[in-house]
């Protein structure tokens, strides 16, 4: 039987900000922006009004979205679960707060670029 006074290699001496992310999306658990894909492109149209109500981390999405970001990099910034930021995301779409773009198209890659993958690999 272990004893607190061990040292737990599981422990984390400075855990940081705990906040439930049912307390971040008001008890919601789905978004009705699910669809949204993990690299689709996030950007801040305007700032909010005084009227709006905006949580701090909905405000720290905005800052991060000044230029066209990444969901999947947003949810990161933030060290937020996806799922939380597709909900955010979504409040801030009704809003008209952002837009979301399509992910980039991704081309065929060259068949020169992949052997020469292959090549670099096979070094190893």
């Amino acid at each position: 039987m272990r004893h607190w006074s061990e040292e737990d290699p599981w422990a984390d001496d400075d855990p940081g900000r705990l906040i439930r992310p049912y307390t971040v999306t008001g008890g919601r658990t789905r978004s009705a922006r699910a669809d949204i894909d993990l690299i689709a492109l996030i950007s801040t149209v305007r700032p909010p009004t005084r009227a709006q109500r905006l949580q701090p981390e909905q405000h720290r999405l905005l800052a991060l979205c000044r230029r066209p970001t990444a969901l999947v990099e947003v949810a990161a910034c933030l060290d937020l679960p996806v799922s939380v930021v597709r909900i955010l995301l979504g409040d801030l779409l009704d809003t008209a707060l952002v837009s979301v773009s399509a992910p980039p198209a991704a081309g065929t890659p060259d068949a020169r670029f992949l052997q020469a993958v292959i090549d670099g690999i096979r070094r190893l």
